[in-house]
């Protein structure tokens, strides 16, 4: 093969990579369209005769369809850009840590949520801002989907050559994880196709299944 000819390879290769990224993020604005519709309709709910738990109920809702929102409206740069964006070598127990404060700060809505990440873990080189956002997305719609009452939880786990990011949850085993391909592009099965391709943009790759009753989605990443 010429190199003239593998150029051409590489570049059909990213036209085609590249629309169906496009395809990607007009089913994610579909997405935050009906977010911003749940949004509106709870905004219409506030009013001065609600008790304090009503109203805080609300608020609480509210609060987590504008995360969800936002870190959803955030993965559609790593989308659509060309590269993997800006690289940044971390810990990836530091990373774990991170998440473990982000959420800290969310806060769990009742269900649990576990971090744990062993401090000798070797570093990673990611678009850190991607990808901590593409992990809050899982965290949303795992909390989502263990209704208040279930463990969300998060490790990471050397692999030789590469570093496995695991999210799980026990909430109901729905549609099996591993057929998102198939799947309507919406809520988990639009999210894990998003994180295929920014993880293969990364030099990374992504899995999903249903381990047990716990659903497993696994961000595999090169370590350094």
């Amino acid at each position: 093969m010429t190199e003239s000819k593998r150029i051409l390879d590489r570049s059909d290769y990213r036209r085609d990579s590249f629309r169906e990224d496009c395809e990607f993020v007009f089913a994610l604005c579909h997405e935050l369209g009906n977010l911003m519709g749940a949004l509106r309709l709870h905004a219409h709910l506030l009013d001065d005769e609600m008790g304090p738990r009503d109203l805080a109920r609300t608020s609480v809702d509210l609060d987590d369809l504008s995360a969800r929102s936002a870190a959803l409206l955030s993965l559609v740069r790593p989308l659509l850009s060309p590269d993997a964006g800006t690289f940044e070598e971390v810990p990836a127990a530091r990373l774990v840590q991170t998440l473990d404060g982000l959420m800290a700060g969310h806060g769990a809505r009742g269900a649990a949520l576990e971090f744990t990440a062993d401090p000798d873990l070797p570093s990673v080189r990611v678009d850190v801002g991607a990808l901590q956002r593409l992990i809050q997305s899982f965290f949303y719609v795992a909390l989502e989907s263990v209704s208040r009452t279930g463990t969300v939880s998060m490790r990471a786990e050397s692999r030789g050559s590469e570093v496995a990011l695991i999210i799980e949850d026990d909430g109901p085993a729905g549609e099996a994880p591993e057929g998102y391909h198939d799947q309507m592009r919406r809520g988990r099965p639009l999210l894990c196709l998003g994180a295929e391709s920014i993880l293969r943009k990364q030099g990374g790759r992504f899995q999903a299944e249903r381990a047990g009753d716990r659903t497993r989605f696994t961000l595999i990443l090169p370590a350094v």
